[in-house]
């Protein structure tokens, strides 16, 4: 059995990834096709076929009627790490995303990862910076990526959850 190689997106599909998440960000929705037509400028006929290239690749996550609930990390369906944007609640696809979505848009809010063998760890952050450093974050090898089909499947599951000053540590979550 040979391994098909996970190719790098197209313009169109990184538009489209970048695209969906600032319509997720501000929505809080699943996308329908038409809706991501008209944002991106790119035909219907068009987008269809790429809408399922990037969520075969695991590069957006799509519900049952075909709309987008996820891309680049970020997903309004429950996922695996549960995050709060400045009030307003998330989910990404894996620990490292956390950092870089609240990097990337400057934004506070606290998130929510499991921790291996303990309880749910949780961050805080202000203006895109984590409030506390004792915790840190297990990746798979970069070259894993470009050997996997799925990303959201073979990569992002392969990271280790956050952990707190020691392997294992927690910081809890409030209940």
């Amino acid at each position: 059995m040979t391994t098909k190689i996970l190719k790098t997106p197209s313009d169109s599909e990184a538009r489209i990834r970048r695209v969906a998440f600032r319509l997720l960000l501000a929505e809080s929705e699943p996308i329908a096709v038409e809706q991501l037509s008209a944002a991106t400028g790119i035909e219907l006929e068009r987008l269809r076929p790429l809408l399922d290239e990037l969520a075969m690749a695991g590069r957006i996550r799509r519900d049952e009627s075909g709309r987008v609930v996820g891309s680049a990390g970020l997903s309004i369906i429950p996922d695996r790490h549960e995050i709060e944007l400045d009030g307003r609640r998330f989910w990404t696809w894996c620990a490292y995303d956390i950092l870089g979505i609240f990097g990337a848009l400057g934004a506070s809010g606290r998130a929510f990862s499991p921790s291996p063998g303990g309880p749910v760890i949780e961050l805080r952050f202000a203006r895109g910076r984590p409030l506390d450093n004792h915790a840190v974050l297990f990746r798979p090898d970069e070259e894993l990526m470009t050997c996997c089909e799925n990303v959201y499947e073979e990569w992002w599951s392969q990271q280790q959850p956050l952990c707190g000053p020691r392997a294992g540590d927690s910081m809890g979550r409030p209940t």
